[in-house]
This record gives structure tokens, sequence and C-alpha cells, in this order.
């Protein structure tokens, strides 16, 4: 059946009964559960496919070819869908709607489904893409004049332009505490579900603007202060702000003599509040649509674009906080542009602290691999599947490493990361101090990776269940909670280990100065009031003596600087932690040290190796069997290792019965052999070029 413009929207709206989708959320989505299934993803995915912009986008934003029309139809076409299902790929990546209106984009989105059915013909499922955050006005306010009313604007009262560049100011934010938009992002949904029979949603530019581009329209103040009064009681305010009455209260405003990428701690009350209220107002929004989404199809994955962990200050700069988010989706995407590889000056730059985060919350993380071997191993390695692999055409190099993992799939399907050390990464120290809490995390965990220690990464909401760890690390965790802290203690003292390191727990989750640190007769050498100029200190090269101590049945370390190797960059707008800091610390074998001795033998891996290899363990319960997988970052300048030497201790209820070397780029497994002491097994990988998987079975 062929639709008007007209008729097409109006069939869309009125299968959703042209009433309201549900009410916003007003609980704590921090403490919700996933919403659905999503069960096919668990098998891992290879994505691929072409253009994600429609011809509509193309044409507007300027600048294409005179064949665009051509392209557009061949990226969508049965040969190219074809030719990718022939090369291995099982998930069809492609356009659905970007933001211009459903009629304005009827054409395109009626295309995609026929894509998609082709996609299904070949047994492959259909990932389509979403606008989440863009609203393309010149067209949208044709067909929906109310939205007029749905942007977000300025303290000045005018629309905030997605930041996308100097050429694309027809594309307007829109504004989240919106339920009419939010409304019309679900019948969007529903025709990608019930109409195109979409398998997976891609939300893009899942994030909001930084400061000083933040939404003043009155509908945020109101649900800024109405937030407010329902997170704290009139005495809860009175210790918040002085006073109990926040009816004037409003979002921060900005200078220019004070612009806020300069702002290097936050400690403004409302401050901190309204960096709260946008991240949860964009977990309320994903929320809702994530379960509309699953009560159509829990077979449909929902996946968003919020960008990984790479130093920014994300609840900050972009309203996103992954912990609240990641429990509504099974896939995020991150498209930071740190690849993978070791560098002359020392720094070794990967994603896998957002490999880490996915894994932490059972998303499979979706970035930029294709074409290089270093990227696709680093994924194997910390992703358990390869992801999104490219458009077409997809070169050698990445058709090698879809055969390898389709060929050797069932030692990635169903594994777990064998993870005795966590790493806490703190929302308050984080946001309030980037500056100098996040660059102690991410000198921690340079030293964790390339050490290859294995380790995960956990967040405010697991300091109250730590019964999987055997070593908690706090680096600079300054922030604590009066309850995270008593949960610290309780951990210590039941045989937990611990490393603390600079600041950790001298304030508050408010960053109120505690009278006596946090942390006072648990860790010991700490000293009282360490200010910031002492801390950069720290950073810069002061030393001090660590502290090991055994505290009930458990051990702390107290690790008073991590040293930065050499002298500090300058800082960089909103204090973000780049690649450029990214280097193994000065003192990164006390801290080493440290972890290991807390952990009284309980890290199971240890691969002797360059700085520039790095390690992975994972295990397979149901299949007995232990995976060691091993990355070369410097394979473009040392593109062979010879003769690693590697223990990996398994527990008292398993023995070794083989030892198997696999390697892309060959279809042979090589058995090697092993020794074993009690439960120790010791053997010898005799070649490594990039990667390489040792399969220990039980």
């Amino acid at each position: 059946m062929t639709f008007s413009r007209r008729d097409f929207v109006g069939a869309v709206f009125a299968s959703a009964s042209l009433k309201k989708l549900g009410g916003p959320f007003t609980g704590d989505s921090s403490t919700g559960q996933r919403n659905g299934q999503g069960s096919w993803l668990r098998h891992g995915m290879i994505d691929a496919g072409g253009l994600h912009e429609p011809y509509i986008f193309i044409v507007r934003r300027g600048g294409q070819r005179l064949d665009a029309r051509q392209i557009s139809e061949y990226e969508q076409s049965e040969g190219l869908i074809k030719q990718l299902h022939h090369q291995g790929v099982e998930v069809f990546h492609t356009h659905l709607y970007k933001g211009f209106g459903m009629a304005a984009e009827k054409e395109g989105m009626e295309d995609t489904k026929h894509a998609v059915a082709i996609a299904h013909s070949h047994g492959m499922k259909a990932d389509t893409y979403i606008q989440w955050s863009s609203m393309m006005y010149e067209t949208f306010f044709a067909e929906e004049p109310n939205a007029v009313n749905w942007i977000e604007r300025n303290i000045a009262g005018l629309p905030i332009l997605i930041t996308y560049g100097y050429q694309q100011s027809f594309r307007y934010m829109p504004c989240f505490t919106n339920q009419d938009y939010i409304d019309y992002l679900k019948h969007i949904v529903r025709y990608a579900i019930l109409e195109v029979d979409t398998d997976f949603i891609h939300f893009d530019n899942f994030n909001l603007n930084a400061e000083p581009d933040s939404c003043h329209c009155p509908r945020c103040i109101d649900g800024f202060r109405a937030f407010l009064r329902t997170k704290y009681s009139p005495a809860e305010l009175r210790d918040r702000f002085g006073f109990e009455n926040i009816s004037f209260v409003k979002p921060p405003q900005w200078n220019s003599d004070d612009p806020p990428d300069q702002m290097e701690i936050i400690y403004d009350p409302a401050f901190q509040e309204w960096v709260d209220f946008r991240c949860q107002t964009m977990a309320d929004a994903l929320q809702q649509v994530s379960r509309y989404a699953k009560s159509l199809n829990s077979e449909v994955a929902v996946e968003i674009n919020p960008g990984g962990i790479d130093g920014e200050n994300r609840p900050w700069t972009s309203a996103v906080d992954h912990a609240r988010l990641l429990k509504f989706t099974e896939s995020f995407w991150s498209e930071e542009h740190d690849a993978p590889a070791f560098l002359s000056d020392g720094r070794l730059i990967s994603k896998i602290r957002s490999y880490k985060l996915a894994r932490t919350y059972s998303n499979v993380l979706l970035t930029y691999v294709a074409d290089d071997p270093v990227g696709m191993a680093e994924a194997l390695a910390f992703n358990q599947t390869l992801g999104f692999v490219g458009s077409n055409p997809l070169s050698s190099v990445t058709l090698s490493y879809i055969d390898f993992y389709r060929t050797n799939r069932s030692m990635y399907v169903g594994s777990e990361d064998v993870t005795p050390v966590a790493v806490f990464r703190s929302y308050a120290s984080l946001t309030y101090h980037n500056a100098s809490a996040q660059l102690s995390a991410i000198l921690v965990e340079q030293s964790l990776i390339q050490s290859r220690v294995p380790f995960a990464l956990i967040f405010d909401e697991h300091l109250r269940d730590l019964t999987k760890y055997s070593v908690l690390v706090l680096p600079n965790s300054e922030c604590l909670s009066d309850e995270q802290i008593s949960l610290i203690r309780s951990y210590v003292e039941n045989g937990g280990g611990l490393v603390v390191t600079e600041q950790t727990g001298l304030y508050d989750n408010w960053r109120r100065t505690r009278v006596n640190p946090g942390l006072e007769g648990l860790v010991k050498g700490q000293p009282h009031g360490l200010g910031y100029q002492q801390d950069v200190k720290a950073h810069a090269g002061n030393t001090g003596s660590p502290a090991w101590s055994q505290v009930g049945h458990g051990r702390v370390a107290y690790i008073p600087a991590i040293q930065f190797d050499g002298p500090l960059p300058p800082p960089e707008p909103y204090f973000s932690i780049s690649n450029v800091f990214w280097k193994r610390p000065k003192n990164w074998k006390e801290i080493i040290d440290a972890v290991r001795w807390v952990a009284q033998g309980a890290i199971p891996l240890s691969v002797e190796g360059p700085e520039s290899l790095v390690a992975n363990i994972t295990q397979q319960n149901t299949e007995r069997r232990f995976l060691v997988h091993l990355v070369n970052y410097n394979a473009a300048k040392v593109p062979f290792l010879a003769d690693l030497q590697a223990l990996v201790t398994l527990p008292e209820d398993k023995r070794p019965r083989t030892v198997t070397l696999y390697l892309p780029g060959t279809n042979d497994a090589d058995m090697l052999a092993f020794t074993n002491d009690s439960h120790d097994v010791r053997f010898v990988v005799p070649k490594l070029e990039t990667y390489g998987l040792i399969a220990i079975q039980c």
C-alpha cells in the first residue's frame, strides 16, 4: 500500500491511539533493572552496513556528490546486503529516522523497511538508526507546529543548536523534560518495531551540550526545583543550601570572566545538583523509551551513543552518567578517536576502559575497529565479540578477523571476565574534580593494564556487594558518602584487600571537607587536610612513603601519590584527561606491588612481556574452560613477539587437560606443552603477532 505523507504519519500515530504513551518516570533509574531480553545479542554480533544518513540529510547539509542519490540507493540494495552476508556480516546497519519529521522522511523510512525485509530474507538481523537529540526544525516545525515548545533554549531564550560544526545550524536540541517530545520518539520506535520489524535500535547523539549551552526553558527550571523537592526533605534542603525554600534556585549562569570550561572544581551545591538533574533527565527519558520498545518486542536490542570512558567529565559536559543509562540498553557506541597503539613516549592508547564499562553492565560496545588489526584484537580480548566492523567495502584484514571470530565463536559466547581486582569510579569524585580524580583513575588503570593484572570497573552501586572481588582500588576517590565508607570498612574487616591513594575519603559526597579523613583508622599514613595544591604536586612527582597494614581479616595499602611520568600536559577545556595523559606513572611498580600484597595470592594471571603487551582472562563455566587473550599494541613496529612466559592459577576444583593456542590468519590450533604445579599452570606462547587466544581446557 502506498501512503501520502499525511497518511503515513497519521497511520503511525493512530496505531498509538494518539494518546500519551506513558508519563515521566519519577523513580530512581540508578536502581532500575534492564527492561527486556535482547537475548540474541548474547551470542555476539558482527555489524556492518552502508551509509546511516538518509538522502534528505545528505542533501540538506550540502557538499554532496552529484551521484548521491545513486549511492544512497545502493547502500540499501539487495546486492550490498547479499555481499555483506557472504562476507560474514550478521547485522545490517542502516538509517531510519534523522530528525526531519516522519512525513519529511517518509520516502527514506519506507526504503529502510524494504531493506530490512531483504536482510531478514538472508537470515541477517537489522540495526536501524534513530536520531535521539537532534530536531531539523525547518521541516519538523512544519509538521508539528507545537514542537517550537519542545526545544532547548538558553538563558537568553534562544534555541540551542546541536554542536556539529559550523554549517549545521538547522539542528535544534530537543528538551527531554518535555513529555511531548519523548512521546514523539515513542511513535518512531513503534514504527521501527511494528512496521519495519527492526531487531536493533541505535539512538544516535545521546548527549546534551556542555555549559554554557544548557537548557534554561521554564519547564527545565521548574523541573529542576521539583527534582530538588523530591530528592530532599526540607531539613535536607537546609543542610544542602542553607535554606529550604528553593523556589528561586536556578541553573548555573556564566559570564565572560568565568567561563565554564575553566572551572576546575564544582563545589557550588546548585551546580552539583544541576549536573545530577541533567543526568537523571536523560536516564528517565531512556528508561521510558526503552521500556516502551521492550513492551512491543522484548527481543529488540536497544543501543545508545553516549561515548565511553575517554577522560572527559561526561556528567558535566554531556549529561551522561553511564551507570544510570546502561541498565536500559544491551549495547552502546563510543566514537572516541583513541586508536589502539603503543607510542614512542610510553603511552599505551586503548579503549579498554570503555570495554570494561560495557562488560560491567552486560553490554556490547560498538566502536571503530575496521581495518585495524589491533583494534579488532582489542575487541575480541575485551568485548568478546567484534561489534561494528565498518562499511562496504570490508578490507581483507577485517575479513580475516571476521573469519577467525566466526570459526572460534564458541570460546567467546557466554564467557565471563575473571576480575579479582575492582577499580572504583566514584561519580562524585570524578564529576566534581575531574582534573585530579580522573587523572588518578587513568594512571592506576594504566598501571594495571600494562602490568597485565585483570580488573573490573565498578561504580557507586557496586560497593553494596563486593563479595566477588579480592581487591578494591580507590584511586583518589575524594568524595565518599558515610554509607560508602561503612561498606568499605566492612569489606576490609571481612577479609577484602584495599588499595587507597591520595585524598580518598577526605570529602563527603557533596565535596564538603571532613573534619577527620573518612577512612581514618582503616588507612595508615594518610595525612589530614590535603588540599588541591598538594594533590597537584603529588601528581607532578613529589613522593611519600606507602603504608601497608593488616586490618581485621583484610589488608590495606595506602599510596600517597600517583606520579605522572614527565611534566604534566597543560589543562584542556573542561579539564578532560585525554590520551596525552595515558601513560604508566613513575611509581607504577609501587601500585602493582600494593595490589598484589593486599590480594594475598588472588591474582590468577601473570604474563611476562614488554609494556606494550596486554592480557585478559575469561572463563566459561559450562565448558570448564579458561581463556587468556593477548594483544600486542606495538604490532606496527614490533610485529612478532616470541616465547612469552605465562602462568594461570586455576580454582581448587579445576585441573588442566590441554592448553591450545589460536592465532588469526591460521586454520591450525597449536597444542602447547604445560606444567601443572598444584593449581598453577605454566606454559610458553612461542609466537604472537597481534592477537592470540589460549584455551585452557579443564
